[in-house]
């Protein structure tokens, strides 16, 4: 299983969205009926020469089989200079928790289990 490519345009869309509306982007909230940023999203930043990045996304690729429902999806950073700017994005991997306007970053994966965790807590509370 592989994670959903998504382009700045499709982030900077979808973090602007201002509205409760359903994104259009993202059309897996209208079969679910969720508002906009009602679940976290998870932003996997990397680029295709970084070694430490391809681990990074075999471990999600493992979480997402265990939390299909979870939205996942990655970014190209080098593709990606306004979001990296404006969101402070320092290095490559970085994980980005998106809910309801609030962000954190997780630069440091230091296994499945940890990752797993850390995305149960953000999700579950």
């Amino acid at each position: 299983m592989t994670l959903k490519e998504w382009s700045e345009q499709d982030l900077l869309a979808w973090t602007l969205a201002t509205t409760e509306a359903v994104e259009p982007e993202f059309p897996e909230n209208a079969a679910e009926g969720h508002l906009a940023h009602s679940e976290p999203r998870y932003i996997f930043f990397y680029t295709p020469l970084c070694g430490t990045c391809k681990v990074g996304e075999r471990m999600l690729e493992v979480v997402q089989a265990l939390n299909p429902r979870t939205a996942m999806g990655r970014c190209n950073i080098n593709f990606s200079p306004l979001l990296a700017r404006n969101w402070q994005i320092e290095s490559v991997p970085c994980l980005v928790r998106w809910q309801q306007g609030a962000m954190d970053k997780k630069y440091r994966f230091d296994d499945v289990q940890e990752l797993h965790r850390w995305m149960n807590v953000t999700t579950n509370g």
